[in-house]
């Protein structure tokens, strides 16, 4: 009888491992996606600076697309047109954008290291589980 116990506890250790697996590739790949946001996101307050104070009447390239570009002129270095979601912009001084954006940074940042506090949480109970798997595997071998 303590062999089927001992086996139901590795079904389940070995379970519980699957699970903690899928959420630690979940948990990595949230993480990815909101460094990559982060990065973009970095990309458009360097910009937003550059317009601001070097912006006026420079030639830029602007993406239409599938890695193509067209050139254009600057000709306002004060507001610009900020996507909000669902297909909604707004305008708003280049200041304002900055700070939005500014503020969505930030509260990447802090999602992203709940995340991490999480995947380190997942990451020890992984180690906890295969350390009890690799006992067993001693006592019953």
């Amino acid at each position: 009888m303590a062999e089927n116990e001992k086996k139901v506890d590795m079904n389940k250790v070995e379970e519980e491992l699957r699970t903690l697996f899928g959420q630690q590739e979940s948990l990595r790949q949230q993480i990815s996606v909101i460094d990559n946001t982060i990065l973009d996101l970095s990309s458009v307050l360097e910009t937003l600076d550059f317009i601001k104070s070097e912006g006026k009447d420079k030639v830029v390239l602007v993406p239409i697309g599938a890695g193509n570009f067209i050139r254009a002129k600057v000709v306002d270095t004060e507001r610009v047109i900020m996507g909000v979601g669902g297909r909604l912009s707004v305008e708003a001084s280049i200041d304002e954008a900055r700070k939005l954006i500014s503020d969505r940074i930030s509260a990447l940042e802090k999602l992203r290291l709940d995340l991490r506090r999480k995947l380190e949480e997942i990451n020890a109970k992984i180690s906890e589980l295969i350390e009890q798997v690799r006992e067993a595997g001693e006592e019953g071998g």
